[in-house]
């Protein structure tokens, strides 16, 4: 796990994020009197956490920041797995028998990130059961939100599937400007196409029809939603969803 070199990480107990996460909750703030194992450290952008196919040391926790999560696909192409902000565990494999990273982590902003280490953090677990119920909930109700999303995209045409992942990256990433939200993430057409699941030239050809519609605005890779409501009836989602 190597680090830049940044100033002190504040402690677990005083993470404006801590709150807002269901794993953060599940971790004790102060570790000492519970034998956990954490250790933190500050990534620049560009630097890499961890590589696919390495042996995972433990739970990583994004505390603050932003990363991508990247896979090699048969032709030895990466691929772009998600993109993932403050409070969410950027992986699971620490809970298998012999834990290896499936995904390559790498940072896309100055980031604070947890390890806790995978055998302090497994006896925890073993010593307080609840807390290891509430955990497989967790881990159920972001594979259930998967699962959902997986069926969304493959029962959906692409121009809905597109207009889906832009209106969810306004929210997750939008900032609100008086011309519209703008979507502070700068992604590559191939990475667009990647997340909707489409080709590349469909996702050229789909942004140049949104822009043409007035939906949205493009400027290189910087993107931002000026028709949010014509875009949710593009993307099929009802008002209340």
């Amino acid at each position: 796990m190597k680090a830049a070199s940044s100033p002190a990480i504040p402690e677990c107990e005083s993470c404006p994020n801590r709150e807002l996460s269901d794993i953060c909750q599940l971790v004790p703030p102060v570790e000492e009197p519970f034998g956990l194992i954490k250790r933190r450290a500050m990534y620049q952008e560009g630097q890499y956490v961890f590589y696919e196919g390495h042996v995972a040391l433990g739970l990583y926790i994004l505390c603050q920041g932003r990363v991508k999560l990247t896979r090699l696909n048969r032709k030895g192409q990466q691929r772009l797995v998600s993109i993932l902000d403050s409070g969410q565990l950027l992986e699971k494999q620490a809970f298998q028998e012999q834990p290896v990273h499936q995904v390559t982590c790498e940072v896309l902003e100055p980031s604070q990130i947890c390890l806790l280490d995978r055998t302090s953090f497994l006896s925890f677990l073993k010593e307080h059961g609840e807390l290891a119920v509430k955990l497989v909930q967790v881990l159920s109700k972001e594979m259930t939100a998967v699962l959902n999303a997986a069926d969304q995209f493959a029962f959906t045409p692409a121009r809905e599937r597109l207009a889906r992942l832009l209106l969810e990256l306004s929210d997750r990433f939008g900032k609100k400007e008086d011309a519209g939200i703008r979507i502070t993430l700068k992604l590559k057409r191939e990475d667009l196409a990647q997340m909707a699941a489409v080709t590349v030239e469909t996702v050229v050809r789909l942004l140049h029809d949104f822009q043409d519609a007035r939906l949205i605005t493009v400027h290189g890779r910087e993107l931002m939603v000026v028709n949010a409501d014509r875009l949710t009836k593009i993307a099929g989602i009802s008002p209340s969803s």
